[in-house]
């Protein structure tokens, strides 16, 4: 039997996963680490934390699948996004600015003035923006930490780093490359020097460039004896986290569209054609002649997530008392609230958002409550806010003439069933639910297959990806839903000046 093993490098914890060839999961591992705020705006990692977990998931798997890793035909690592500075000693020069952080807003702007909005969009694909981009973060780094800078061998992604950690060699992928701002992605695929020499950004400085699926080294002697692998399997170029969810849907075709609900909300729309607005993330598929327009979310589980870490203390201890997990126990309390929450709205901004109204000054706002509201009606408006965030790019999706029908969904946030039905609700249109939710890493299984040539076709991947679910909006809802987004959209629109406002009161 031949395995594959898929690895993705996500925003809270780092999963690895081994499946068979024909994509049955026979044992995962996960491992979650801490996100560091050194002030408001700043949002950082430590990279060696993913590459311990890394080394312990991998190692964690392989012990409970039992298998021999010699028969693990290959590796394939999926990754959040981040600019990761590393020394010529492979290890970490500082702390990784992952996306949510907004410190870079100044050399957003700094960008626009040298190169131009125009020009860049005309090669990159992509709007100038802090965070979601590498390059401002590096001009950040260059002015303000200018001994890291010195320093620093390759700006390395998480993707790259932890497959650099594998494999002993520095590359990037062209879906992170796609997120760097000096990348041309139209059907030219290469560093853009006329770019790279406008923000006197040394090219020497950024790792080679490969398609997901390359196999660009081998499992190394001391990487083998740190992660249980066996040393000389292959390791592909790997992608983006979202472009692994997006081979883990079968999302490979023009027209194809996926919501992976996951830490961050995703929405993407495939390419044939490199067609952009600049209202989307634009990215390189791991498909030859492929692309993906990606409204990127930042209400998703993370929300969730911070409710439970911040507010959640009565149903961590109601999950340890009935041995199960807080979110069952969100989703009880939210299934005794009606659509719209009792009037209850949720601007989802918890890090600003992105797509598309990318304002890195919104923040997030609980707006309707009063003292007859309850903890259900608080979770359900949270859940229902992530929804309105995906209507919004709908909305804008559509407005571009893209046709969208049913939508695949993955990720965590699907494991609830009212939260699946929610969004139905909210954009009126039916969802399929991939059996395996967490996308990404069957996604990064299939990639590593076609690289290693365990698969000889697209068509043998897209028979792999199973429906578990088709949720189907009840249609007494969408009314409802629709007179609250349109508050929604409202509600932001009356607050952007003050959000500005507050922004520049606290930095």
């Amino acid at each position: 039997m031949t395995y594959l093993l898929g690895i993705d490098v996500g925003t809270s914890s780092t999963k690895s996963e081994i499946f068979t060839e024909d994509c049955k999961p026979i044992a995962a591992s996960q491992q979650e680490y801490p996100i560091i705020s050194p002030a408001i705006g700043m949002v950082e990692e430590d990279a060696e934390a993913w590459w311990n977990a890394i080394k312990a998931t991998i190692k964690e798997s392989i012990k409970a699948s039992r298998i021999n890793p010699k028969d693990i035909a290959g590796v394939c690592v999926s990754g959040t996004n981040a600019c990761v500075p590393v020394g010529k000693d492979s290890r970490p020069v500082t702390n990784a600015i992952m996306q949510l952080d907004n410190r870079s807003t100044e050399f957003a702007e700094k960008i626009r003035k040298i190169a131009g909005e125009e020009a860049v969009f005309r090669i990159t694909g992509n709007r100038i923006a802090p965070g979601t981009f590498m390059a401002p973060t590096i001009l950040w780094i260059k002015e303000n930490r200018p001994e890291v800078f010195e320093q620093v061998y390759k700006f390395m992604v998480p993707t790259g780093y932890a497959t650099m950690k594998l494999t002993g060699n520095y590359t990037i992928d062209w879906s992170r490359c796609s997120t760097t701002l000096l990348y041309d992605i139209t059907r030219r695929k290469s560093w853009s020097s006329e770019l790279c020499n406008l923000l006197n950004i040394p090219v020497d400085k950024l790792p080679e460039p490969h398609i997901s699926t390359d196999v660009v080294g081998e499992v190394t002697a001391e990487a083998a004896e740190m992660t249980g692998l066996q040393k000389g399997t292959p390791v592909v170029a790997g992608c983006m986290d979202t472009v692994g969810a997006a081979v883990g849907s079968a999302i490979l075709e023009a027209g194809d569209t996926f919501y992976t609900l996951g830490t961050l909300g995703r929405l993407c729309y495939c390419l044939s054609e490199p067609r952009f607005d600049a209202r989307f993330i634009n990215i390189c598929h791991a498909i030859r002649d492929r692309w993906l327009a990606m409204g990127l979310m930042h209400g998703g589980g993370l929300t969730l997530r911070w409710f439970r870490d911040q507010l959640g203390a009565f149903e961590e201890a109601e999950a340890t008392k009935l041995g199960t997990s807080p979110y069952q126990i969100f989703d009880a309390e939210a299934h005794e609230s009606p659509p719209g929450s009792r009037g209850i709205i949720f601007l989802p901004y918890l890090s600003g958002e992105r797509s598309p109204i990318w304002d890195p000054n919104a923040r997030g706002v609980l707006f309707g409550f009063t003292a007859q509201h309850k903890r259900g009606d608080i979770v359900r408006a949270i859940e229902e806010g992530v929804a309105y965030s995906l209507r919004h790019n709908l909305e804008a999706f559509e407005e571009m003439g893209f046709q969208i029908g049913k939508i695949r969904m993955g990720g965590g946030g699907a494991k609830s069933t009212l939260w699946r039905q929610i969004v139905a609700d909210v954009i009126g249109k039916e969802l399929e639910v991939t059996e395996n939710l967490v996308t990404e890493t069957i996604g990064d299984a299939l990639i590593a297959g076609l690289g290693v040539k365990v698969y000889s076709s697209l068509d043998e991947v897209k028979k792999l990806v199973k429906v578990e679910q088709v949720v189907r909006p009840n249609p007494s809802n969408y009314p409802v839903y629709s007179r609250m987004f349109k508050l929604y959209k409202t509600l932001y629109l009356h607050l952007r000046g003050d959000f500005l406002e507050l922004s520049q009161a606290t930095t």
